[in-house]
C-alpha cells in the first residue's frame, strides 16, 4: 500500500498488542523450568543454565539499534513480520535440541527476533497514532506486556511440571501473530519526497531526555529481571512446585497490566519524574520484602508491588520516547529503547554474581537490589523537586 494512506484498524491494534506481549518473553516462558533444566544437564553450571533466559537479552542489546535503523530504511512492517518468524522458529527449537550449547544458539536468535518486534511495535504505535490516542495505545502496550508475563509465565510453570522441554512450545505463538500481522498491518504513510528531498519538517528531539529514558529502562530491567531469573530458585528452597513460580510472576503481570491501563489518568495528574520516583520505590519495597522469612504471603505482596512499579515505568518511558519520535527516526529511537531494555535484562546476570558472592543467599541478593532501587527512587524524587522549583523561578522571572 505504498503511496496510499493506511489507517490502522482495531485488528491492526490487536496485532501490535499481541506482538507486544512477546517483548519480555525472551526468558519468561522457560524461566520456571530452570531448576528442571539444571537437573537435565547436571554438568552445566547454574550461570550457564541462566544464559537460557538472559542470552536473548544480549542478542537484543547487540542488534536492537541496528534492526531499528534497518526498519527506518526498508519498513517497520516488513521487519516485524520477519522478526515474528525468527522468534517462532528459534523459540520452538529448544523443544527438539539435546545440547545446552545448541539451545543457547537458538536463544540468541530468539533475541534477534524480539529486537525487531520491540523496535517495530513501539515505532508503529508512534507513527500510527497521535496525541492522547497514542498515550492510550502505549498504555495498552504496557498492559499487554504485563498480560504476556501472566499468560506465558503461568503456562511455562504449568508445562515445566511435565517436562523441561514443553515450555519451549509456547514460542509457537509467534506464527499465529505473524499471520494476523500479515493481513492487518501496512507500512505507515511516509512523508512525500521531491527530487530526493524529504519535505517533512524537521523536528528536534531532546537528546538528554532520550538518554534518561534509556538509563531508566536499563536500571528497571536489571531489577525486574532478577525476579524471573532467581525467584524459581528462591521458591525451590521452599520445596514449592514449578507452577508456583509461574503463578507469582503472573501476579506481577496482572498488576503491571492493571496499572498500565490506568496510566493515562495517572500521568495526567503526576509529573514524569515523580512517577519514576514512585515506581522505583515500589520496586525497592517489592525486592526488600523477599528478604523476610520465606512466605507465600510476602512473595505475593512483593509481586504486587513489582507489578505496580513496572506498570508505571514502562509506559512513562515509552510515551516519552514516542513524543520525541518522527517517521524517519522512530525506528532508531525505539531500537535504542529495545537495546537499553534488554541490555538491562542481560546485565542482571552480571550484577547477580558479585552480590551473591558477598551475600550468599537469594534473600540477601533481593535485599541489596531493593535498597539500590529505593535510592534511585529518592534520586528521581529529588530531581522532580528541583525541576519544579526551577520551573517556578522561570515563571516568576517571565511574569
Amino acid at each position: 500500500m505504498k503511496g496510499k494512506e493506511f489507517k490502522p484498524t482495531k485488528l491492526s491494534m490487536i496485532a501490535i498488542l499481541l506482538a507486544s506481549m512477546l517483548m519480555l518473553m525472551g526468558g519468561a516462558a522457560v524461566a520456571p523450568a530452570l531448576p528442571a533444566i539444571s537437573l537435565a544437564f547436571p554438568d552445566a553450571s547454574e550461570s550457564l543454565i541462566n544464559l537460557i533466559i538472559t542470552l536473548p537479552s544480549l542478542a537484543i542489546a547487540i542488534t536492537g539499534l541496528l534492526i531499528g535503523a534497518l526498519s527506518d530504511k526498508i519498513g517497520k512492517v516488513k521487519v516485524l513480520l520477519a522478526s515474528l518468524l525468527v522468534f517462532g522458529v528459534a523459540g520452538v527449537s529448544g523443544y527438539f535440541l539435546n545440547d545446552v550449547y545448541t539451545i543457547l544458539i537458538g536463544r540468541f536468535f530468539v533475541g534477534i527476533g524480539i529486537a525487531g518486534i520491540t523496535s517495530c511495535c513501539t515505532a508503529l504505535i508512534a507513527e500510527y497514532y497521535t496525541g492522547m490516542v497514542r498515550v492510550k495505545v502505549l498504555s495498552y502496550q504496557s498492559a499487554a506486556m504485563g498480560i504476556g508475563i501472566l499468560v506465558l509465565e503461568t503456562s511455562g510453570g504449568a508445562l515445566a511440571d511435565f517436562s523441561w522441554r514443553d515450555p519451549f512450545l509456547i514460542y509457537a505463538i509467534g506464527f499465529f501473530i505473524f499471520a494476523l500481522a500479515l493481513v492487518s498491518l501496512r507500512e505507515p504513510t511516509r512523508p512525500e519526497v521531491t527530487d530526493g528531498i524529504d519535505i517533512q519538517p524537521e523536528e528536534k528531539f531532546n537528546l538528554k531526555l532520550i538518554i534518561v529514558c534509556y538509563l531508566t529502562i536499563f536500571l528497571a530491567m536489571i531489577m525486574c529481571f532478577i525476579l524471573p531469573s532467581k525467584l524459581p530458585y528462591y521458591l525451590s528452597e521452599m520445596n514449592a512446585p514449578s507452577i508456583m513460580s509461574g503463578v507469582f510472576l503472573g501476579v506481577q503481570g496482572v498488576c503491571n497490566a492493571v496499572t498500565s491501563l490506568s496510566f493515562r489518568r495517572i500521568s495526567a495528574a503526576i509529573e514524569r519524574f515523580k512517577l519514576l520516583a514512585i515506581a522505583f520505590i515500589f520496586l525497592g519495597i517489592s525486592l526488600c520484602l523477599l528478604y523476610l522469612p520465606h512466605s507465600y504471603a510476602y512473595i505475593a505482596v512483593s509481586m504486587v508491588f513489582a507489578g505496580i512499579g513496572m506498570g508505571i515505568i514502562s509506559p512513562t518511558v515509552s510515551t516519552t520516547l514516542a513524543s520525541q519520535s518522527v517517521a524517519k527516526t522512530s525506528g532508531k529511537i525505539m531500537g535504542g529503547y529495545s537495546t537499553a531494555l534488554n541490555l538491562g535484562q542481560f546485565s542482571a546476570t552480571l550484577v547477580i554474581i558479585p552480590i551473591m558472592a558477598v551475600m550468599g543467599t537469594y534473600s540477601g541478593l533481593f535485599l541489596v537490589i531493593g535498597v539500590i532501587a529505593l535510592i534511585i527512587g529518592i534520586i528521581y524524587g529529588v530531581t522532580s523537586l528541583f525541576l519544579e522549583r526551577s520551573n517556578s523561578k522561570k515563571k516568576q522571572v517571565s511574569a
